[in-house]
């Protein structure tokens, strides 16, 4: 290793001066502290200070962390170890913020701790991020008993109305198709995600041939909470299903309008099917009809009407 040169006591201070480490050293009789400049700027002050006390710094611990810091202080002179903590202080900005700090005991001849020598750190962006971090996993486990919830209830629902095996596997992977679109609108471009619009383009992707059929005309929409997000993809998934095979869609010349519209409450979506077959007032009651009418839960409400010219449904998704 080679030895330090006559500079190293500069080049030490530099390092100090410029890194993000607040250095200090406290006399146990006096309370006073020397410190760097970077001590200081951690604490809110854009000037070093005159003067450093250990008051002055259990002031600026908040009252919640202050009796805590005061007595691990006190531990560590007393059984002569390192005093280690972490607290919120709030600055002299007047802000809210962590700091992570360590100090070590120094003795004189006869034993006695009469100095520590420590450093502390602002640790603010690490703890928000932190709790920026529990926030996500607390939504990411909601999400997913929610769509456990979704899962448990298609397959109960999709078993009740399938004749064998195979329409029920068809079905199920189906319903599970239109969950993974609103998965993918989620966790992609947050300027078009979890729209109810972007929500039936999805839906609409996943089958061919039916662009033309189905006109929209968005007045006004927001951007949707994920369970609401997920059921209405569920709706729009069985209403295209469903027109695909009994309605507007069947054939080449009926058509499908859907109206979105959003007030202070509320979005609603109009769907009306238009130029289908006679509508069978049976349809109401299959279980698909039955998933459309429970997938939004307490996300909202949706209306179905068996009109003779066509399908209508209304459904009003909450938005307050």
């Amino acid at each position: 290793m080679q030895p330090f040169d006559d500079r190293s006591p500069d080049h030490l201070r530099l390092v100090l001066e410029t890194s993000q480490i607040g250095i200090w050293e406290l006399d146990i009789h006096s309370g006073k502290a020397v410190r760097n400049e970077t001590h200081d700027r951690i604490f809110g002050y854009s000037e070093p200070l005159l003067e450093w006390t250990y008051d002055r710094f259990l002031e600026h611990v908040v009252d919640a962390d202050r009796s805590r810091v005061d007595e691990l202080q006190k531990s560590a002179i007393e059984e002569n170890r390192e005093w280690s903590f972490e607290c919120q202080i709030r600055t002299a900005e007047d802000r809210i913020g962590w700091i992570k700090g360590a100090g070590r005991p120094l003795q004189d001849a006869n034993g006695n701790v009469v100095r520590l020598i420590g450093h502390v750190i602002d640790i603010s962006d690490l703890k928000q991020n932190e709790a920026r971090l529990r926030l996500i996993t607390d939504e990411l486990n909601h999400r997913v008993r929610n769509m456990l919830a979704l899962i448990k209830s298609m397959v109960r629902l999709s078993a009740r109305g399938a004749t064998d095996i195979s329409s029920f596997t068809q079905a199920l992977e189906d319903r599970v198709g239109a969950l993974a679109r609103s998965h993918q609108l989620l966790t992609g471009d947050y300027s078009a995600s979890l729209k109810p619009s972007a929500i039936l383009e999805a839906e609409l992707s996943a089958l061919s041939g039916f662009e033309d059929q189905v006109r929209m005309s968005v007045n006004g929409e927001t951007h949707l909470a994920a369970s609401a997000g997920q059921g209405l993809a569920l709706v729009f998934h069985e209403l295209l299903t469903n027109a695909t095979k009994h309605g507007a869609l069947s054939n080449d010349v009926g058509h499908v309008e859907v109206v979105f519209e959003q007030d202070a409450d509320a979005v609603v979506i109009a769907w009306q099917e238009r130029g289908g077959p006679p509508v069978d007032q049976e349809r109401g009651s299959g279980f698909g009809s039955l998933l459309i009418l429970n997938a939004l839960a307490a996300d909202g409400t949706v209306e179905q009407i068996f009109s003779p010219d066509g399908l209508e449904c209304r459904i009003m998704l909450d938005v307050k």
